[in-house]
This record gives C-alpha cells, structure tokens and sequence, in this order.
C-alpha cells in the first residue's frame, strides 16, 4: 500500500507571496515519522512539485484558503477508486463539511492518533473521523527531514520549538483549537536542529512557531542552545517581546538574522478590536532602530481591513511607517477565518457570507489578484475595492527598493555580520513586490480615487496615533 502525504497551497498563476517564500511542511513529516513501515510513503507538495497522484491512498493536510481546491481533488481521487484522509486546522473546525469530501477526516493534533488511523487502514476498517489530542512534550519525538528529500524551498531549515498560543486574537483560529501553548524537549529539538545543519549547512534556521519566546525561561533555553552552537535564525515575535530591548539583545547575541513583528495596525482602537491588546503603548519604531542597531532585520506584519479603518488612517499609516526603517512590510487584507470570534460576529451581522471559502463570495472585487488580497466580507468604512487597493498601494508603496532601503539593509547585514537575510530581503521577494507594484500602478490608483478616497492628495504628514490605553 502507497500513502502520498499532499500540500496543497499554491497560486502560482495569480504571483501569491507563497510562490515565493517557500518551506516544508514539517507537520507532514511528523506524520511520517509515526506511520508504520508496512506502508510506503511519499509526498506532492505543491510549492515544489507537480500535482501528480500516484499511489492507493491520499492524505490531505487542509487550510482554510485552499479547501474548495483540495475538495476537488479529492473528490476526483475518490472517483476513481482511492481512498482520501483529510487533516489540519480546516477540519477540525468544519468537521462535517469535510467528511463530505473524504473517507476519513482527523481533527486536532494526529501525532498520537496516525499510528491508529494507519492500523484501521491496513485492516480496511477506516472509520470516518478521528478526533485527535494535543501531543504532551514527553510523547514529542524529532523530525526526520530526509522525508522532504532535496526539494527548493526557500527556506528548507523551518523548524518549530512550540505548539500553540497563549494569547486569543479575535481573527485566530489555531489558538483556541490546536491545544494549549506546549514546548518541545530541548534533547528532541537539539537533534532536529543538528540534522538541519548536517543536511543544510549553509542555510539559517526558521523557527515557524507561533509565539517562539512566549515562555521566557524556555526561550532562554532556546537562545543558549542556538548561541552554543552558534547557528543563525529568523523568527516570529509578538509586538510586546519586540519592545523587550533586553530580549532582543538576547536574541541577537545568539545568531538572530531577523524577525517578523506582528504589528498588524497602528491605531490602538484596532488592536483593541481584534484583542491584541498585548500591542498597546509599545515604541515600535524605537525597538525596529535598536534591533537594526544589533544587527537584525526587521519585517513588519500589518492587515488591511481591521474594524476601524478608513482611508484618511492608512495615508497616516504609511506616512509613519515611511518613517520607519524596517526591511520589509507584510500587508495582508485580514481574513475572516470559521470558529474565530470575529467571524461568528460578522456572521452574525451579515457582514461575511457563510463558508466564503468554498467560493460563496457575494462581494465584488477584483478575482485577478493571489489570494491573500481577496475580499471576501463587508467592511464599515472601506469597499472591497477600496481595501485591495490599499493593500496594494501599502505593499508597493512601503516596499519600494529605492537606494535608501537597499543600503540600510546592507547596512544593517554588514553590522551583524550577516549578508543571508539581507540577500533573501533584497532579492527573493522582488518578483512578489514588483508584481504588486505593477498591479498598483495599471488598475489599483483607479478604482482608488473613483470612490472618493484620498490617495494622492496626503499633502503633509500627519503625526500617527500612538498605540494607547483606550
């Protein structure tokens, strides 16, 4: 019996920043690593390969923005005779709607439950759902990343220390519904990372965890380990632990090439809305000066479409973060995910359409553009149009690689003594930034001003809100 373990999450056609940054799917390897040797394996990922299914069974791991797509495929393999198991985060929230589509679904965390699931399938007694748990950190076990073989990601080196999240924005599905926040044995993560560096040696670590430094003494842990095998990294942080100087500090004298800060809005009266209020009166733009002072590059993470934007705000955004000096700015237009408290809420309200993502959209908005800017819920103050066109004009407009930008990032690369994410922020995303530029300038700066907004008339800059108490 064959099993092909199946990534599906690209839009290659519409330039999706995903085409781009590329890495492997660690929780397929997981998997892996516990079926049993009756059964041979494989893997199609989509990032890398050709969606080509050869073998007797299929195991689909499922995001939300990709589920009408896996849904077909599955549908297709199970015609023609083949068994479909589907897991991830999509399933375990929409259990029913996924069983439509498969012979089995898994929800939670399948790490503890796969061995089983392999079992009923070798017996031919595969029943329909499995409900998974949360992994305790003693059943944790390494990674085997042979598994992903030599296939171009971007960054092949991604690795996670954590599961799960201890805070609860509103627009977040996986903290509520993958387990509590949990840290790997630092002996399993060691191994990992030892086999990274024997596989990839040149190549710096991606930690993908959700919230890496969320328990300081772990982390400390973490950030001694790395500095003793003096090894590079890049990493997500929270707003808060970014504003830390002492943390960063830490972090940079350990190896730390860069981080994405997740900024999200500058308006206090927005974070507040989403719950994230950990974002609340912190010096972002000190904090991106001190972390470029110590050698690390900084790329901002910010949403398009929070409740209380308004066109007058994002001039006043873009005029202050014109002022600061971060490598990159990762704008997404905000999606409304299913089981989030904000999207029982808009639901609620009518303002989204029940499982958008199968293609129910009743909004109007431009179908050309990769779908982290797709619109797909009814905004207070901005069209669908309207806020692709921000989205646009933020990403084009902050992004741009003029001479400044360029040698601060050398600049900033030069001062730690590392050229590697420097060279990524300089030239891997230039196809992503240069196609969103150019959709900006031929369709964006017209639908922009036919409804009234003020892009082109921002005059002089407006001093920003800062991040408040409210």
């Amino acid at each position: 019996m064959k099993l092909v373990f199946v990534n599906i999450m690209q839009e290659l056609h519409r330039f999706d920043s995903t085409a781009i940054i590329s890495q492997p799917p660690v929780p397929l390897a997981v998997l892996n690593g516990v079926t049993p040797k009756a059964i041979e394996t494989s893997l199609v990922d989509e990032q890398t390969d050709s969606v080509r299914f050869n073998g007797d069974v299929f195991a689909f791991t499922l995001t939300t923005q990709y589920a009408g797509k896996v849904y077909r495929y599955a549908d297709e393999l199970r015609a023609a005779g083949k068994k479909v198991i589907i897991g991830g985060i999509h399933v375990t929230v929409c259990p029913e709607e996924a069983m439509r589509h498969a012979d089995a679904i898994v929800t939670g965390e399948a790490e503890l439950l796969w061995p089983t699931v392999c079992e009923d399938l070798l017996a031919g007694k595969l029943k329909e759902r499995y409900d998974g748990s949360p992994t305790p950190p003693a059943q944790m076990r390494p990674v085997d990343y042979r598994f992903f073989g030599e296939r171009p990601y971007l960054t092949p080196a991604s690795l996670f220390a954590t599961r799960g999240c201890n805070y609860r924005c509103s627009f977040c599905v996986s903290s509520r519904y993958m387990g509590p926040f949990r840290t790997k044995p630092l002996d399993v993560l060691e191994r990992e990372i030892d086999q990274l560096h024997e596989l990839y040696p040149t190549a710096f670590l991606q930690f993908t965890d959700d919230n890496l430094l969320a328990d300081r003494n772990y982390a400390a842990e973490v950030l001694a380990l790395l500095r003793r095998k003096k090894l590079r990294f890049v990493t997500m942080v929270t707003l808060d632990e970014f504003c830390d100087g002492a943390l960063i500090q830490a972090m940079a004298s350990s190896g730390c090439l860069g981080v994405a800060v997740g900024l999200e809005s500058i308006d206090g009266d927005n974070c507040v809305a989403v719950g994230k209020r950990q974002n609340l009166g912190q010096p972002f733009a000190e904090a991106v000066h001190h972390a470029n002072e110590q050698g690390m590059q900084v790329c901002a993470l910010l949403m398009v479409g929070l409740p209380h934007d308004t066109p007058e705000r994002l001039v006043r955004a873009q005029h202050y973060l014109e002022q600061v000096p971060c490598c990159l700015y990762d704008l997404r237009i905000l999606r409304i995910y299913p089981s989030s408290p904000l999207y029982d809420q808009m639901l609620s309200r009518g303002d989204v359409t029940e499982a958008w993502w199968l293609g129910k959209e009743t909004v109007s908005t431009n179908h050309i553009l990769p779908g982290y800017l797709r619109v797909h819920f009814k905004h207070g103050h901005l069209s669908p149009m309207q806020l692709q066109y921000w989205a646009l004009k933020l990403t084009s407009e902050l992004d741009r690689m003029k001479c400044g930008a360029v040698g601060h990032a050398l600049h900033v690369g030069r001062r730690g003594a590392r050229a590697e994410v420097c060279g990524d922020t300089l030239v891997r995303p230039l196809p992503h930034r240069q196609a969103g530029a150019d959709v900006a300038r031929s369709s964006g700066a017209g639908y922009g001003r036919e409804r009234g907004d003020t892009a082109g008339k921002w005059g002089k800059a407006i001093t920003p809100q800062p991040l408040s108490q409210l």
